[in-house]
C-alpha cells in the first residue's frame, strides 16, 4: 500500500511528457521600407498568405521623422525619437561637438536611452538573439543581447534566416524568448529606382521568399517540439516617389556664420553654434526664398510631432514634401527615385504589420495602429513588466493578442 501511494505521488510530481510549454517566443522581423500597400501586391503572396492565418494592421503609422534608425528604435523601446535619443539617421546636438551617424551607439552608447525589448528580456532573466536590428549591437543599460550580430549588409538573406531558425530549433530551455531579424534590401533598392520600379518588385519577391522559409520552419518547430513561437513582421516606414527635376539644391540655401547646417533630405536643420548668430534673420531669409518649395516648421508643428525638447532638434528647420527632396547639386545625375522621412500625414510613409502564431488572433484586421504600440504588445506576449515611461499602453494593437 505504501509502495502504491509512493508511485502515485511521484507520478503527480513528475512532468507530463508532451505537455505544452508556457514559455512564449517572439520572432520580430523588420523589412525596411516595406510600404503599407506592398502586402497586397502580387509580389508579397507568401506574406499575404501568412497574414491570413493571423492578424494584420493595414497602416502602421510612424514616428517623426519616418527614418530608419528613429523608427526602429521607437519600435524597439516604445519611445518617441526625442525620448530614446536617436532623432534621425544623422544629426547633431547643441550640447555636443560631435554628431550621431547610423550605428554610432555601438562604440558610444551615450547617444542612446530607453530599454529596448532585447534588453528587457535579458533583465527578466530571458535570452534575446538579435540579427542586425539597428543598434541591437550597442549596450543599453550596460547590457547586450545574449546573441547579436554587428551589422554587415553583405550577409546573404538565407544565412540570416537560417541563423534565426537555428536559434528557434534549440531545446526549450535554451530557446531565445526574443529573436529579431532585419532586411534592408527593399528600402535600398526603392531609394535608387523608386517604390514601384521592377527592381523594387524583385526585392519584395526575395524577402517574401525568405519570410515563407522562416514561417514554414516556425510551424514545424511549433508542431514537432510543441513550442509556442510567434511571428511579427513590421516595417519602419514606407516610401514616396521623388522627382529629380524638382530637387532643391542645398548649395543655394543660406549658410551664415555661427550655424551648422545638416541636410536630412526631407528637411534641413540649422544648429546655432554661436550664441550671437542671428536666428531671426536666418528664418526670414529662408521664408523669402521658399517660393512654395518648403515650409519652416513652427514650435507648434514640432510639438504636435513630439519633436521638441531635445538638444538634437535644432534651432531652425525647413521641410519639403514629395516629390521634392533637398540634395547637394539638386537633381543633376541623381540616382535617387524614392525617399522617406516625411511626416506621418504623407500616406506613403505608412508601414505595415503582420502577427501570426499561437498567441495572436486569426483573421483580425486593424485599419490603423502606431509603431509605439508594438513594444507594449510584444512585452505583454512575453510576460514582461513594462517600463513606466513608454509612450503607449498598446492601444488598438492589443486587439491582435488572444488575451489582450
Amino acid at each position: 500500500m505504501i509502495f502504491r501511494l509512493l508511485i502515485i505521488a511521484l507520478s503527480l510530481a513528475a512532468p507530463i511528457w508532451g505537455a505544452a510549454s508556457t514559455a512564449q517566443t517572439l520572432v520580430l522581423v523588420s523589412i525596411d521600407g516595406f510600404r503599407w500597400d506592398y502586402l497586397d501586391w502580387p509580389q508579397a503572396k507568401n506574406m499575404r498568405s501568412i497574414a491570413a492565418q493571423g492578424s494584420r494592421v493595414t497602416k502602421l503609422r510612424t514616428v517623426y521623422p519616418s527614418s530608419t534608425f528613429p523608427g526602429h528604435l521607437s519600435i524597439a523601446t516604445g519611445l518617441h525619437p526625442t525620448e530614446h535619443g536617436v532623432i534621425d539617421n544623422y544629426f547633431c546636438r547643441s550640447d555636443r561637438s560631435d554628431c550621431y551617424s547610423m550605428g554610432k551607439g555601438r562604440k558610444d552608447p551615450s547617444w542612446l536611452t530607453g530599454i529596448p525589448l532585447w534588453t528587457l528580456v535579458e533583465q527578466h532573466g530571458g535570452r534575446a538573439s538579435t540579427f542586425f536590428w539597428p543598434e541591437s549591437d550597442a549596450p543599453f543599460a550596460n547590457k547586450l543581447p545574449t546573441d547579436y550580430r554587428p551589422y554587415d549588409d553583405r550577409v546573404p538573406h538565407r544565412e540570416r534566416v537560417q541563423q534565426a531558425i537555428d536559434w528557434l530549433a534549440l531545446p526549450a530551455d535554451k530557446r531565445p524568448d526574443l529573436v529579431t531579424l532585419y532586411f534592408s534590401v527593399v528600402d535600398s533598392v526603392s531609394h535608387t529606382f523608386g517604390p514601384t520600379a521592377p527592381a523594387t518588385l524583385s526585392a519584395i519577391i526575395e524577402v517574401d521568399r525568405q519570410i515563407a522559409v522562416l514561417w514554414q520552419a516556425i510551424e514545424s518547430i511549433n508542431t514537432q517540439q510543441d513550442a509556442d513561437i510567434n511571428l511579427m513582421l513590421v516595417s519602419d516606414h514606407g516610401m514616396s516617389e521623388v522627382d529629380p527635376d524638382m530637387f532643391i539644391d542645398t548649395n543655394t540655401l543660406p549658410r551664415p556664420k555661427g550655424f551648422k547646417r545638416v541636410n536630412g533630405s526631407t528637411r534641413v536643420t540649422y544648429y546655432q553654434r554661436d550664441p550671437d548668430a542671428d536666428i531671426d534673420g536666418l528664418a526670414r531669409a529662408l521664408d523669402r526664398m521658399s517660393d512654395g518649395r518648403w515650409r519652416r516648421l513652427s514650435s507648434l508643428d514640432l510639438n504636435e510631432r513630439h519633436f521638441d525638447n531635445h538638444p538634437g532638434v535644432g534651432d531652425v528647420i525647413i521641410e519639403t514634401a514629395p516629390p521634392r527632396v533637398f540634395r547637394r547639386g539638386g537633381g543633376k545625375n541623381a540616382d535617387l527615385r524614392g525617399m522617406h522621412g516625411y511626416p506621418a500625414t504623407v500616406e506613403d510613409m505608412a508601414a505595415f504589420l503582420v502577427a501570426v502564431g499561437p498567441q495572436f488572433q486569426v483573421g483580425k484586421v486593424i485599419p490603423e495602429a502606431h509603431q509605439l504600440e508594438v513594444y507594449p504588445v510584444a512585452a505583454t506576449l512575453l510576460d514582461l513588466s513594462l517600463p513606466d515611461n513608454i509612450a503607449s499602453d498598446g492601444g488598438s494593437l492589443r486587439a491582435i493578442l488572444l488575451a489582450p
